[in-house]
């Protein structure tokens, strides 16, 4: 499998799995509160409720973006590390 090809699988998942997470915390608001120490690794206070189109689209840009750098890094470094 070539790098591109990775990327786009990857591009492909991180979009599935991310619109999944925020329809289900936006559908299910009293789930965040259970969640977030899970999705975060952190614990986290009270939460301001801010789940907007303009938030989803950003989100999804930049998952996408740090998605995409790290499967072309790993394909990169794969192809140019010799044993």
């Amino acid at each position: 499998m070539n790098t591109f090809r990775a990327v786009k699988i990857g591009l492909a998942w991180i979009n599935i799995t991310y619109i999944l997470c925020y329809v289900i915390l936006g559908l299910i608001p009293a789930s965040r509160p259970s969640l977030l120490p899970y999705i975060l690794h952190l614990n986290v206070g009270q939460v301001e409720n801010i789940m907007t189109i303009g938030n989803f689209i950003v989100g999804l840009i930049l998952w996408n973006v740090i998605v995409g750098a790290g499967i072309w890094l790993a394909g990169f470094l794969a192809q140019n590390i010799k044993n």
